[in-house]
C-alpha cells in the first residue's frame, strides 16, 4: 500500500519506485540552481541531516500517523506490539545485568522498521505540503510547466527546496520545529548545509545561512552516492571509478585464481562496481575503454609485471558463450542499456514525478521520442538521450486511435 499513501517525493523501500528517480530529480534541480543567474527570485537547496533518525522516533507520533492514514485500531495495536516487544540488556564484565524495554525508536535490522520510518517522514512531507498550500513555502520549478518540488526524501537523506528569502527561512524553521516536537527527530545542524542559486548575492547567502544555522556550500558533493553535478570534464568527475576498480583488481592479483574464479569475480564484482553510476549518468567513452582494458588485463593475467598475450579481442570475449565468447560486458554498451531503461520508464509511466519533471522542462509540447537536446541541458538529460538511441532500435508500436500517427515520419516498416 505504500505506493498509494506515500507522496512522490519519497522513493525508498516502496514498490515500483527507484533510487534513480531521486538522484536524477535532485541532479536536475541542482543544475537549475547552477544556471539560474538572473531574476528577482532566488532559490535554495537545504540538505538536512537527522540526528540518530531511527533511534529518536516517538511511538505516539507513529501511531498517530497510522491513525490519520486510516489504518484500523487493530492494525495499530499489532504495530504497537511489534515496537514494544523488544528488550535490551547491558553487559557488565561480560555478563547481562537484567533486561529493560524501550519507550521509543525503531529497531535497526528489523525489515518492518524502514517501512515505518517512511510513514514517519510522510508526516514531515504533510507539514511541508500544508505550508505550500498556505503559501508559507514555495518550492522550486525547473520550468514553467514542470511540477513544483519542495522535498526529496530517501531514508534519512532529506533535501528541501525553497525560495531564498528571510520569510521562507523563518517559515521552514517553524515547520522543522513542529516536526521535531511531534516526532522526536532532531536536525543535526553541523552536518546540514545549504546551497543557493547564482542570482543570490554572497552577503544574502551568508545571512540566510546564519538564520538557518547551517553552513554554505557552492554545491553539495554527493547525493545518494553520486555527484549532484557533473563538471565540464566528465572523465575527471568519474575518475574515482577507475581507482576503485584497480583497487579491487590489485587485491585479486595477489591470489592464485582459476579461470572459473576469474570469470566469477569479473561478472559479479568488477562489472557491477560502477553499476550505480551507469544507471544514472553516461560515462565518457575513453573511461569505459580504460575500464575494459583493466578488466581484460586481469583476465589474461601478467608474468613478471608484463601482460600476457591476449589471444582473443575483448570485443569477442563479450559475445555470448553460444557465439564463442565469455558473455562479459563492455562498459559503454552496458551503460547505454541501463540508460535506455530510464527512457522506457519515461515512456511507460508518464505520470511519475521524474517523467513530469523532464517533460515540463525538455518536451512540454512534444514527445520523448521526438525531442532534441535544448540549450544548456543537464548531463542527466544528455545521458538519457544517449540511451534513447538504443531504445529506438527495439521499439515497436501499434496504431490505436490514430491521433499520434504521422504518415510522413512514423516508422511503418
Amino acid at each position: 500500500m505504500l505506493s498509494q499513501i506515500v507522496s512522490e517525493g519519497q522513493n525508498d523501500f516502496i514498490r515500483d519506485r527507484q533510487i534513480i528517480d531521486n538522484i536524477l530529480i535532485g541532479h536536475e534541480l541542482m543544475h537549475y540552481l547552477k544556471i539560474k543567474t538572473q531574476g528577482n527570485k532566488g532559490y535554495m537547496d537545504l540538505k538536512v541531516d537527522m540526528e540518530k533518525a531511527y533511534d529518536r522516533i516517538e511511538w505516539p507520533f507513529l501511531l498517530a500517523v497510522l491513525d490519520k492514514m486510516g489504518f484500523s485500531s487493530v492494525w495499530q495495536g499489532w504495530i504497537h506490539e511489534c515496537l514494544r516487544s523488544s528488550s535490551f540488556s547491558v553487559l557488565m564484565n561480560g555478563t547481562p545485568s537484567g533486561y529493560f524495554t524501550a519507550s521509543r525508536d525503531l529497531r535497526q535490522g528489523d525489515p518492518l522498521s524502514p517501512l515505518l520510518f517512511v510513514l514517519c517522514t510522510e508526516g514531515f512531507a504533510a507539514l511541508l505540503r500544508q505550508a505550500i498550500t498556505e503559501k508559507k513555502l514555495e518550492g522550486v520549478k525547473v520550468a514553467p510547466r514542470a511540477p513544483r518540488i519542495s522535498h526529496l526524501f530517501f531514508a534519512d537523506d532529506s533535501y528541501l527546496f525553497l525560495r531564498g528569502s528571510l520569510q521562507e527561512c523563518e517559515n521552514l524553521i517553524e515547520v522543522l520545529n513542529e516536526y521535531e516536537e511531534l516526532s522526536g527527530q532532531r536536525v543535526n545542524l553541523e552536518k546540514s548545509a545549504v546551497c543557493f542559486s547564482k542570482n543570490i548575492s554572497t552577503p544574502d547567502q551568508e545571512f540566510l545561512a546564519t538564520i538557518l544555522g547551517v553552513g554554505v556550500v557552492g554545491v553539495h558533493d554527493k547525493y545518494l552516492g553520486l555527484p549532484t553535478l557533473v563538471a565540464l570534464s566528465k572523465t575527471a568527475t568519474f575518475r574515482y571509478l577507475e581507482e576503485k576498480l584497480l583497487e579491487r583488481l590489485q587485491g585479486w592479483k595477489q591470489m592464485t585464481l582459476s579461470w572459473a574464479a576469474r570469470e566469477t569475480l569479473i561478472k559479479s564484482i568488477a562489472l557491477a562496481l560502477p553499476l550505480h553510476v551507469m544507471s544514472c549518468f553516461r560515462l565518457p567513452l575513453a573511461l569505459c575503454r580504460l575500464l575494459d582494458k583493466h578488466v581484460a588485463r586481469f583476465w589474461w593475467g601478467a608474468e613478471d609485471g608484463n601482460p600476457k598475450i591476449r589471444w582473443v579481442s575483448w570485443r569477442n570475449m563479450c559475445r555470448s558463450k553460444h557465439d564463442g565468447g565469455m558473455r562479459f560486458r563492455q562498459f559503454d554498451h552496458f551503460n547505454q542499456a541501463l540508460l535506455a531503461k530510464i527512457g522506457w520508464l519515461i515512456l511507460n509511466e508518464p505520470q511519475s514525478l521524474i517523467a513530469q519533471v523532464y517533460k515540463g522542462k525538455y518536451f512540454p509540447q512534444g514527445s520523448f521520442l521526438t525531442t532534441t537536446a535544448r540549450s544548456r541541458p543537464s548531463w542527466g538529460w544528455q545521458s538519457i538521450l544517449h540511451g534513447r538511441h538504443l531504445l529506438e532500435r527495439g521499439l515497436r508500436w501499434q496504431v490505436g486511435n490514430g491521433q499520434s500517427v504521422s504518415l510522413l515520419h512514423s516508422n511503418w516498416i
